[in-house]
């Protein structure tokens, strides 16, 4: 367990944003299906195809700055190893 928690630390250290992003997309992510399974009747249609419209933009972000994060630090291990693996 504390290899896990270390590790977590470690990606948040590489990329913050990342990391905050899948963060806040877990979350909202349970939230639209709390309110989809308990709260139908209290949010109209038209809040709820917002709130899935949020977190679906939020996903493309999170995956665009994970590919961002991940291509840097790929770069990252070229320029220091000197050579490029194929």
């Amino acid at each position: 367990m504390s290899i896990m928690i270390a590790n977590i630390f470690h990606r948040a250290s590489k990329c913050p944003v990342a990391c905050f992003l899948k963060l806040l997309f877990s979350v909202s992510f349970i939230y639209a299906l709390h309110i989809a399974a308990y709260h139908q009747v209290d949010v109209s249609l038209y809040s709820y195809i917002w709130l899935v419209n949020l977190v679906a933009l939020l996903a493309i972000l999170t995956l665009a700055f994970h590919w961002i994060c991940e291509y840097r630090n790929v770069e990252k291990k070229e320029d220091c190893s000197g050579t490029t693996e194929q």
